[in-house]
């Protein structure tokens, strides 16, 4: 159902160990098209975009569907040169892809990404021939190509991270992250995962249903969905939520 998450005991320490580090490249259509043809070929490069783009189309379709819980309503935007955007009727939030160290080690020890203010790191992956394409927006850490829905799912739960301001979104919830993760022995049950996780899950359904046109309509199916939402789960929280995003630090 869900596909790789962006959490892990290791992941979590990133910012600790690796501060300093020396890679820090943007991810953005413009930048992938900078990229010397000799390292990656002009349409593997055009190939990685579409995919991109393809992945933003899918999360503006779960956005718009009955299965989003957790996530304000808005939509994504990628802008050649700016990158992504997250729009709601309450401000737009950026929602920026880096390459550094820091994605490097959440690699190296097997997650994906991990969310900042202004959107998310990621890290190398497969061939490294340039990270601008082999990192793990667009791979995984074998190297192998993710398919759109997979990079759909890692842009929603990051920007779940970002727009309810929970996790390593500045460094007062860095600081509070870090602790509990380490001295509750934390991760995927973190009290900051949970709505990130929410969306993940509710990525999920959606996707089952979008590929398999009886899974909404599967009462066993529908039965568990409704028993798990009833639920006090340890690892989710889903909306809708009285409280509101606040977006009085947006840029």
């Amino acid at each position: 159902m869900s596909v790789l998450r962006s959490r892990g005991f290791a992941a979590l320490l990133a910012p600790l160990l690796l501060q300093g580090g020396c890679a820090d490249l943007p991810i953005t259509p413009a930048t992938i098209r900078a990229i010397e043809p000799q390292r990656v070929p002009q349409a593997e490069q055009e190939s990685v975009i579409a995919k991109w783009r393809e992945a933003v189309a899918i999360a503006n379709d779960f956005l718009a569907s009955p299965w989003r819980r957790s996530l304000p309503a808005g939509r994504f935007t990628l802008d050649d040169g700016d990158g992504m955007a997250f729009v709601t009727e309450r401000g737009t939030w950026p929602i920026a892809v880096r390459c550094t160290a820091w994605g490097d080690l959440c690699v190296a020890t097997g997650f994906a990404a991990q969310e900042r203010e202004w959107g998310f790191v990621v890290g190398e992956t497969g061939a490294e021939r340039d990270e601008r394409v082999d990192n793990s927006l667009f791979r995984r850490a074998e190297g192998w190509g993710k398919p759109p829905a997979e990079v759909a799912e890692l842009i929603l739960h990051e920007t779940a991270h970002v727009v309810w301001r929970e996790g390593t979104i500045g460094s007062w919830n860095s600081v509070a992250y870090y602790l509990e993760a380490l001295f509750l022995l934390r991760t995927t049950d973190h009290s900051a995962e949970r709505r990130p996780n929410a969306v993940s899950h509710e990525f999920g359904w959606y996707w089952q249903a979008r590929e398999q046109p009886d899974f909404a309509t599967f009462a066993p199916w529908q039965q568990a969905i409704d028993d798990h939402l009833a639920r006090e789960e340890d690892d989710c929280d889903h909306g809708p939520f009285a409280d509101e995003p606040d977006v009085s630090f947006r840029e």
